[in-house]
């Protein structure tokens, strides 16, 4: 989630370079979009993307689009633009100087900041021209992407999704005589585990559950941090306040303390996961492809992510690597040709074999999940596809400021702070920010 973040606090500085981009404006991708469909052509094209994931190394690019590009399309090359130790900075650069991409590749929640920048191309008649069937794709994802266009385009397609997961270590279980979670598992359960599993043994204290953070615990039942009627911080509802209680409840377990955070509370544990192994359970998005490739003799395994019982199978969607069209690119056509590629089942079932979660649902693409992963063999991966995702119903650009105060706030529970006192603060310290990033953008 830091991606969104860092993306949207770089907005300020960049919005003087949009108007650089031929067709920005309001996020529908309406204007500056040719009415005629661009022609078909088989002339050699070169497509320019900025990708925001430096991490994502050339192997990866090279397995997951540009070989299948090559491929499908042999007249189109593909160029990868990386964002190096500047983040987002490289973006604002290429485009200052004229050189827009034509592409964007880019977490699928940052598109109301994107669609600011101008990559706001309504790619819809594309995937008619195409007879793209969009019946075979997460609906969920689908869904979520219409939100950020006021008429129900799709200026963003992702070619994979990020899915959260409950991983636990077979061997914590084991030792202490417990039994192994299974699909479907609560909140209730979870806890009631954690108790069982969070204990000092010797000089090493073990931790039962790792939440990570208070999203992540209300993604199942609610994404929405503002009123929607009044634009206004709303962590009050009654989703929220679950959120709230079960994370005082996981606070209150004795024991229930990384040796680190006995001063300050640190958010990412995961390396105690998988490297100290001091964690039984753990609850966050890509594990098997963010960790778990490091230590392939780790007895582990997984389950869906847990749930609230009100509301079964639906947990928190993670985001997805989206793909974003520049209107004004003079290559549009081979552009959508590139995330055409990218969501063809052929693509996808490479990025499922490779421990992604593919947009496309179709048996052959979850039936590939993990396949060239050795490490996964024998582990209940297909627990990935379990619940069903929940994204915002009324996403805004400040989502992403607004997340990371309410984990920051929710910090508060941990000194002994009244859960009351920790929303009032939480909201007020989210309408206060926003207020700032809004004085700011109209400058």
């Amino acid at each position: 989630m830091q991606l969104k973040k860092t993306f949207l606090t770089a907005l300020t500085p960049v919005m003087a370079a949009s108007f650089l981009l031929a067709g920005c404006g309001s996020g529908d991708g309406k204007t500056g979009q040719s009415s005629d469909t661009p022609p078909e052509t088989q002339a050699p094209a070169k497509v320019v993307a900025y990708s925001y994931w430096q991490e994502f190394s050339d192997d990866y690019w090279n397995t997951v689009l540009l070989a299948p590009l090559k491929k499908k399309y042999p007249n189109i090359q593909l160029e990868i633009v990386k964002p190096g130790k500047n983040g987002t900075a490289k973006l604002v650069e290429m485009i200052t100087a004229g050189e827009v991409p034509d592409i964007v590749i880019s977490d699928i929640g940052t598109a109301p900041a994107i669609a600011d920048l101008g990559f706001n191309y309504d790619m819809s008649p594309m995937i008619k021209k195409y007879g793209i069937d969009l019946s075979k794709y997460d609906q969920e994802t689908l869904n979520y992407v219409k939100t950020f266009s006021k008429s129900g385009g799709l200026i963003t397609l992702p070619y994979s999704t990020n899915f959260i997961g409950l991983f636990y270590n077979k061997d914590i279980f084991d030792k202490f005589g417990v039994p192994y979670p299974k699909d479907g598992v609560t909140f209730k359960e979870i806890v009631s585990l954690a108790k069982r599993l969070t204990r000092k043994e010797q000089e090493t204290q073990y931790i039962g559950f790792d939440h990570n953070s208070i999203h992540f615990l209300a993604g199942g039942i609610t994404r929405d941090y503002f009123d929607p009627q009044t634009g206004k911080a709303n962590l009050s509802t009654k989703e929220w306040r679950m959120a709230y209680e079960l994370l005082s409840e996981l606070i209150a377990i004795p024991g229930n303390r990384f040796p680190q955070d006995q001063k300050q509370i640190t958010r990412w544990h995961n390396e105690d996961f998988y490297k100290t192994q001091i964690v039984a359970m753990i609850g966050v998005p890509n594990l098997i492809s963010a960790g778990l490739q490091t230590v392939p003799d780790m007895n582990w395994d997984m389950t869906s992510y847990p749930v609230f019982e009100q509301y079964p199978k639906t947990a928190q969607a993670a985001g997805g690597r989206g793909m974003f069209i520049n209107p004004g690119s003079k290559v549009l056509d081979a552009a959508f040709k590139v995330v055409e590629t990218a969501i063809s089942q052929e693509s996808q079932i490479v990025i499922s074999k490779n421990g992604e979660q593919p947009f496309m649902l179709t048996k052959e693409t979850m039936d590939a999940f993990c396949a060239d992963l050795p490490y996964t063999k024998g582990k209940n991966v297909k627990a990935a596809f379990y619940n069903k995702q929940n994204y915002p119903k009324h996403p805004t650009e400040y989502d992403g400021t607004a997340l990371g105060i309410a984990y920051t706030r929710s910090l508060d529970l941990y000194a002994g702070k009244d859960i009351n006192t920790v929303i009032r603060e939480t909201e007020e310290a989210i309408d206060k920010e926003v207020e700032k990033l809004k004085a700011a953008k109209s400058k």
